[in-house]
């Protein structure tokens, strides 16, 4: 009997997997056996790899308020565009103002009905210095817009300067973390420590099950490609046998030869699209049997020209009608299940990535736990020093 490092239940020695929580068991051995072959305690650290640690951390947490800086200065810049967007906005209708109220002003002042009106009932004059003040104080308005819309300009190309400056400081970032994380690696590869133990088989165990998990997401995606496809041929053919249909009915009363070559025309090309569809969705069950059963292939039933075009009659062309309306029966029939087939994939896909992503999400939480766990042991290798 041994015990399980994910759950702690007790399960048999011979079993892969946990039966309690499913944790690869057989993992765990292998690791911990080859831990026990190399394994060694974490104890002398060069002068090197400390500074170089040190520093590195020191770096790193001189950095750790770079991303909220960044969102706060992205959500900045936004506002300031949306600002930006209402006073040009309200600039543009002062500047309508303004010149509406320059017009009225000329009105009063040149000789016009406006002025001859105003002069005879005797108050032009009290008119005209009514309007000079509504256009200055429209045109301060504008002035006072048009600055407004100068500083918001200011503010946006210098915000976006420091985001510019944020989003280099934010790449640095993520390279020191990779250092950090690629220097950690190094120092305790092989090392032995129950905590960072079981928690690196946490990690393994996890990365086990999304490995099928991604395998079966590209599966989903190469099938629902060639279904699109198929789907893509078969709507072009049905098209084909419509318009064919119309030639056909064209035919019975009296369309000759020129109707029969176009129908059988449409008809090939009909013909040579449901081969492709059918090799699509071949190439589809072959990625994904599960949707096997629920396809059916179309097909397009063969006319002869010579038949129909120089042995023309009202039964031969009767003949041709029946034969294209079942081939549109068939290619609707696959065409549906196709469509169908497609939706259901959609929807294991959305399952699929799903799992996928909850079990990254934990991936990455271990990592980051991992990271921890790993940091503990150089600090404390670095106290006994």
């Amino acid at each position: 009997m041994v015990e399980c490092l994910n759950c702690g239940k007790t399960v048999d020695i011979g079993d892969i997997f946990c039966s309690y929580c499913g944790f690869n068991l057989r993992t765990t051995l292998i690791v911990k056996k080859a831990k026990e072959t190399i394994g060694k305690p974490l104890t002398d650290l060069d002068v090197d790899t400390i500074t170089k640690y040190q520093r590195l951390e020191e770096r790193i947490e001189g950095l750790k308020n770079i991303p909220k800086e960044l969102e706060q200065q992205r959500t900045y810049l936004s506002n300031l565009n949306n600002s930006l967007i209402n006073a040009q906005t309200m600039l543009g209708s002062l500047t309508e103002q303004r010149k509406k109220e320059y017009k009225d002003v000329e009105k009063l002042e040149k000789l016009s009905t406006t002025s001859l009106m105003a002069r005879i009932k005797g108050k032009k004059d009290q008119q005209l210095e009514k309007e000079k003040v509504e256009y200055l104080n429209v045109l301060n308005k504008e002035e006072a817009a048009g600055r407004e819309c100068q500083e918001l300009t200011s503010l946006i190309s210098h915000t976006e300067k420091q985001i510019n400056q944020l989003e280099d400081l934010l790449q640095t970032k993520s390279k020191l973390e990779k250092e950090l994380e690629e220097l950690i690696h190094n120092v305790c590869h092989g090392v032995v420590d129950p905590i960072e133990d079981a928690v690196e088989q946490r990690l393994t165990n996890l990365e086990n099950q999304i490995e099928p998990i991604t395998d079966n997401r590209s599966r989903i995606f190469r099938a629902k490609n060639h279904l699109e496809h198929t789907i893509a041929d078969l709507n072009y053919a049905l098209e084909a046998l419509r318009s064919a249909s119309g030639f056909s009915t064209w035919d019975i009363l009296g369309g000759g030869l020129i109707a029969d070559s176009i129908k059988h025309s449409k008809m090939s090309d009909a013909r040579n699209r449901v081969h492709n569809a059918h090799n699509n969705i071949q190439r589809a069950i072959q990625e994904y049997p599960e949707i096997g059963s629920s396809l059916r292939s179309a097909y397009v039933e063969e006319m002869s020209f010579f038949w129909d075009g120089f042995m023309d009659n009202i039964f031969s062309d009767l003949a041709a009608r029946d034969k294209i309306h079942r081939s549109r029966e068939s290619v609707r029939q696959a065409l549906k299940d196709a469509s169908t087939a497609n939706q259901w994939l959609d929807n294991k896909l959305s399952n699929v990535n799903q799992q996928f992503n909850t079990l990254n999400r934990q991936v990455e939480e271990i990592k980051k736990e991992l990271l921890e766990e790993r940091k503990r042991m150089i600090n404390e290798a670095i106290k006994k020093q």
